[in-house]
């Protein structure tokens, strides 16, 4: 990390001798320099995360700015990295105590018969604080990832304290949340110094379609996603990324995609996913990066793919 760190200084110093040498070329050569310290700052941080059945080995301190997150799904079943910031004035402590005690209370209810969907849906409007409606900061990560898969998203985080969760279901109904998979970290006031990279594609997420900008094909392809509005409710856009094999039937993934049913987002999943770019708010961009073979792929939202908000595509 300090050779990468020092990487972009030595190049301005090299660049700085060249000149004094060869006056003329002063120019030119800046403009080297300047290349490749951009080029070395755009590989400065990638946070390699493995995701357990059922917890997440990762960094307890990571710095701000443009991040990669790598996970590498080390399970059975299919899991996610969704990253959030705590407001300035909240703590991890509260944030079980006010939003997740409260939901898993709700959620037993409604588990067990004793109310419906309609009376668990206010149930968790009401008895979650109103602060995780409001104030959470939605920051993306890499989306749903097939068991032996490993998914990369690029995000820009700000210093604060932040949370890695994922809430996919086991077979049998239970969260993976409260398996433990959710965990406290920090971002320092230190920056990566990194910049976003290239996208070879576009995605926009608006209420509620998926427009798409360029064409992906075979390779190594990195994939800008754009949020441009929220949403109503409290959940945010996100797109998952599925590769369609035989007999894959694309609704049947909208509907397992509903996590409010009782029977939805219970692994494993009815298609092969290959991550994407979790929750984030309106105006930002992740990034995500994925190896593309030839075949038949969906874009889908976890909340809102059964309002449209689903794109097919085809990699010849």
């Amino acid at each position: 990390m300090i050779a990468r760190r020092l990487l972009p200084v030595l190049g301005i110093v090299l660049a700085a001798g060249l000149a004094a040498c060869q006056p003329a070329d002063r120019a030119e050569v800046e403009d080297a320099a300047a290349d490749a310290a951009a080029e070395a700052s755009s590989e400065a941080h990638v946070v390699e995360v493995t995701a357990r059945d059922f917890a997440f080995d990762a960094p307890d301190e990571i710095p701000s700015g443009w991040t990669t997150f790598r996970m590498t799904n080390a399970g059975e079943q299919e899991h996610f990295l969704y990253i959030y910031r705590l407001p300035e004035n909240k703590t991890y402590q509260q944030l079980l105590e006010e939003a997740i005690v409260p939901f898993g209370k709700v959620w037993e209810r409604y588990d067990s018969g004793e109310i419906d969907r309609a009376a668990a849906e206010a149930g968790l409007g009401s008895e979650i604080a109103g602060w995780f409606f409001t104030d959470l900061e939605p920051s993306g990560g890499p989306a749903l990832t097939e068991p032996g898969e490993t998914s990369q998203a690029t995000v820009r985080l700000e210093p604060g304290t932040y949370v890695m969760e994922c809430y996919v279901k086991t077979p049998e109904g239970e969260w993976h949340t409260e398996l433990g998979m959710q965990r406290e970290f920090t971002v320092t006031a230190d920056s990566t110094g990194a910049l976003p990279p290239e996208a070879d594609a576009e995605l926009t997420l608006s209420n509620y379609q998926i427009t798409i900008s360029g064409e992906l094909t075979a390779g190594t392809r990195t994939v800008a996603v754009h949020v441009e509005e929220n949403p109503e409710g409290f959940m945010l856009h996100d797109v998952n990324l599925f590769r369609l094999e035989e007999g894959t039937e694309i609704q049947e993934i909208v509907e397992w995609m509903d996590w409010m049913d009782l029977e939805g987002f219970r692994a494993p999943a009815p298609g092969y996913s290959l991550g994407g770019v979790e929750h984030m708010g309106a105006g930002r961009t992740g990034y995500m990066t994925v190896e593309l073979e030839a075949g038949n792929y969906a874009w889908v939202s976890e909340g809102y793919g059964v309002r449209g908000m689903v794109r097919l595509f085809t990699v010849e």
